[in-house]
């Protein structure tokens, strides 16, 4: 559909009393390439995101989500979720749509993304999802507390667009103690030896005792093509100053070099509304027997940009 139809079509969609009563919320990512070692990405250029989320709660109905991308480089409008949640008992949500992936640590949003640059993990858990726009699954959910964990399954499409077949996913959370989070999923895949095939992944976040210092750590075990996959995050805030570092390594199953990248970032809060995020990765040298790098999503050496994310 062309992108000045679009807002149009989801206007038609929604009642009066829904258009009424929604929340509306969003961003805009400026992405500045300062350099990159990697053709084909252009040195000194610029590139623009946006994001616009709709979202009613009624008081006495079912919570209803649509978010709407807009990427200016592409001249392209694509929905990126559109769900509903029903509270269908106390503590017990059941959701139903195109939602973000429950598995794994990274959000795929610029505003909660960990830096400019999506990691190891998430970006192999998108190369999955590759049929949806963005790292998301379509189908059913429910979540709900169970003892001091929470408990989400989903009985999902296959993620790898396989027709005919679905796939399972089982995510716990639990809290161990006061700062201390930790998760362990799992997601099914008809085998397709393309893709990551079934998935495991544990993840970690500990806001440790030193004021604005955070750890986590996510690691992926998958059934096809990958070993695992690792990251390491280390995170500093200050009032408006931040700092971070990320380690990651895919080890693939094939005979060929781990593919690995370090990356550094410094993001100053300029308003309330506003981020600037200067960020450098180093990548692992590419490998000419190794066609596998772009399902980790590591561009080979080094790139430097800076992004500018404003919300509102």
């Amino acid at each position: 559909m062309k992108k000045k139809l679009l807002p149009l079509a989801i206007a038609a969609a929604i009642t009066p009393g829904f258009a009424a009563a929604a929340d509306v919320s969003g961003f805009v990512d400026v992405m500045y390439n300062i350099s990159s070692d990697s053709a084909p990405t252009t040195d000194s250029s610029f590139g623009a995101f946006g994001e616009v989320d709709f979202i009613a709660s009624p008081a006495d109905g079912v919570t209803t989500r649509i978010d709407v991308d807009v990427d200016a480089a592409t001249d392209t409008v694509a929905i990126e979720q559109a769900y509903f949640a029903w509270g269908a008992a106390e503590g017990v949500t059941v959701m139903g749509g195109v939602m973000n992936n429950p598995i794994g640590m990274e959000c795929g949003d610029a505003p909660c993304m960990w830096g400019t640059n999506g990691g190891v993990v998430g970006n192999i858990l998108n190369n999955q999802t590759s049929t949806l726009d963005g790292n998301n699954v379509a189908g059913l959910a429910i979540a709900g507390a169970v003892g001091p964990a929470t408990v989400t399954l989903g009985f999902l499409n296959d993620i790898g667009g396989v027709a005919e077949e679905n796939s399972v996913a089982l995510v716990v959370n639990f809290t161990a103690m006061e700062g201390l989070d930790l998760e362990l999923g799992y997601v099914s895949q008809d085998n397709d030896t393309t893709a990551a095939g079934a998935v495991v992944d544990f993840n970690v976040s500990y806001a440790t005792p030193v004021e604005g210092l955070s750890v986590a750590l996510d690691y992926l075990a998958p059934s096809e093509l990958i070993d695992s996959a690792v990251e390491f995050m280390v995170n500093y805030k200050m009032d408006a100053f931040g700092a971070g570092v990320r380690v990651e390594s895919v080890s693939w199953a094939a005979d060929v070099d781990d593919t690995e990248r370090t990356t550094f970032h410094v993001s100053y809060d300029v308003a309330s509304n506003l981020v600037a995020i200067l960020e450098f990765a180093d990548g692992s040298e590419a490998d000419t027997a190794n066609t596998l790098e772009s399902v980790a999503g590591v561009a080979p050496e080094s790139t430097t940009t800076l992004e500018l994310i404003a919300t509102f």
